[in-house]
């Protein structure tokens, strides 16, 4: 089996939708098993440093993640933010199937902005595929910098960008197959619209946020894990 190269990114970036709102997409997207993908950010997340008190989730979605993570720290609280009602109005009921009633907060708001968001407040600041949705997603992580507290944590995962076609056809049999028709093209659409670890390098830079914080974590995902401060 080929390697895909995640160097150099000759699909260009193709957008998909920013916000699923659309009642019966929620839906469908709740039938499709995130389990593995968010119990590994959650493990990874843990395994890496400190985490808490306060915690902000950047397009927390159905907060499975927040839930996970509070089932796991009885230390941590949790703000999730998104922009889509219906996601949240999902949530809110993950929350109280996962028994963390009153250590998960919602804040229906866009991740881009914050603007009520005070700056330098959150000890940890976290986001799970959320990037390649937004046309321009330096907005989220200049947001997500400007909230991080001095020696906070940011904790930021998405799918990276493969090279060629065959490569985002491989992905989706490999990583879903028996899944849905909706959840097969919802994949392929987020691989043609993620980043490259080239492009996230840029912006990082831009932000002073070091390359070495940044690393291929699986055959397609990227992490970066950055503590405020470090060079």
């Amino acid at each position: 089996m080929s390697t895909p190269d995640h160097s150099t990114a000759r699909l260009p970036r193709t957008l998909e939708p920013e916000v699923m709102d659309d009642p019966l997409e929620v839906q469908e997207y709740r039938r499709m098993d995130h389990s593995h993908v968010n119990q590994q950010f959650v493990v990874d997340l843990i395994a890496g440093g400190a985490v808490g008190p306060r915690v902000v989730d950047l397009g927390c979605g159905t907060a499975e993640i927040p839930v996970l993570l509070c089932q796991k720290l009885i230390e941590v609280e949790v703000l999730g933010v998104d922009s889509s009602v219906e996601m949240l109005e999902a949530a809110r009921v993950e929350i109280e199937l996962g028994g963390v009633v009153g250590r998960i907060y919602l804040e229906h708001a866009d991740c881009k902005e914050l603007a009520g968001f005070e700056p330098q407040t959150a000890n940890t600041v976290i986001s799970n595929t959320v990037l390649h949705h937004i046309a321009q997603p330096e907005s989220l992580l200049t947001q997500a910098v400007r909230i991080l507290a001095p020696g906070g944590r940011l904790f930021i995962r998405d799918l990276v960008r493969p090279a060629t076609e065959s490569d985002v056809e491989r992905l989706v049999t490999m990583h879903a197959d028996g899944e849905s028709e909706f959840a097969q093209q919802l994949l392929r659409q987020s691989l043609h619209a993620a980043l490259t670890l080239e492009e996230m390098n840029e912006m990082m830079q831009d932000l002073g946020i070091p390359p070495k914080s940044i690393q291929m974590t699986s055959d397609r995902h990227w992490t970066l894990d950055w503590k405020r401060g470090e060079v």
